[in-house]
């Protein structure tokens, strides 16, 4: 599929900004901003959907980087800490990542059967958490939430006859 020259313009922008904000975090860590650490950052930031760590060492490879999974575990902690890639869980497969940069914050749906996610914006549970959190004298920094159930398609596939 090719891309419009906006699209490959806005992605190359967000490249840029987040390599300088993932430099500035760097630098107010006293930390180096080498280039792979920053090829990490540019692989991250235009994925799109969940992503497992396996994923990015291939997609790194692919790009001609020669960064190694032990590598790419220690930089992973410095991407979420400067809000560049943020955790998901996925209903315990394994950890999984997605890009935090110009999205807006979701919720996730799972099917335990065939692992599509969903992702969904319901403001009701947001204000939910927050009140619960208030009750409780939590002040938010976070949250995770994932439904796991079965999906349409894996119900009709169980309801057919012969399966």
């Amino acid at each position: 599929m090719r891309q419009s020259r906006n699209n490959t313009g806005a992605q190359a922008a967000l490249k840029t900004q987040s390599v300088e904000r993932f430099r500035t975090f760097l630098r107010g860590k006293s930390l180096r901003a080498t280039t792979v650490r920053e090829a990490i950052v540019k692989a991250v930031v235009t994925r799109q959907g969940h992503f497992h760590i396996d994923e990015l060492v291939r997609d790194l490879r692919a790009r001609g980087v020669n960064a190694s999974r032990a590598t790419v575990y220690r930089v992973l902690p410095l991407l979420v800490e400067a809000g560049l890639i943020q955790p998901t869980i996925l209903s315990g497969n394994g950890h999984y990542y997605e890009t935090a940069v110009g999205h807006d914050h979701h919720d996730h749906l799972v099917c335990s059967e065939c692992d599509k996610v969903v992702e969904f914006q319901f403001e009701a549970f947001e204000i939910l958490q927050r009140e619960v959190a208030a009750k409780y004298g939590f002040e938010l920094t976070s949250h995770v939430h994932e439904l796991i159930g079965i999906c349409p398609e894996c119900r009709r596939r169980r309801r057919a006859p012969g399966s």
